[in-house]
């Protein structure tokens, strides 16, 4: 599990991962630090936010220079493949990112998980 700390001063997490899971703190400014994190892991499974599709971009081109086998970009919601016409933004900039992960040979696999249940029934709560 790749993290950065989260304020200035910070240690890293104080979570315990069990198993043979490790936390690696990256700085992820530092591609020398990301391609470090990134050695030896076989699978890269991106969880960011949209704020970070930049970053997303920076672990795959890594992922990509140190033999990473699969990467599987921040896709969680509607299908984003294919066509961009009548897609909302955050689509066409996921769309983008399987476009350029295409373009730069690194195996990937999209998962949709379709509406989340706070955004597809909220409407109809109020």
């Amino acid at each position: 599990m790749l993290s950065t700390s989260l304020d200035v001063g910070s240690k890293g997490s104080t979570n315990i991962i069990q198993g043979d899971a490790k936390v690696i703190q990256v700085d992820y400014s530092n591609e020398a630090s990301i391609k470090h994190a990134l050695t030896g892991v076989d699978v890269v499974i991106s969880a960011v936010p949209e704020a970070a599709f930049d970053v997303q971009w920076k672990i795959a081109v890594a992922a990509k220079e140190v033999d990473v086998k699969l990467f599987v970009p921040s896709e969680f919601g509607a299908i984003s493949e294919g066509e961009s016409e009548g897609l909302q933004p955050l689509q066409v900039e996921k769309a983008n990112v399987q476009a350029k992960l295409k373009a730069l040979g690194l195996p990937y696999t999209a998962f949709y998980t379709g509406g989340f249940a706070d955004q597809t029934w909220l409407p109809y709560v109020l």
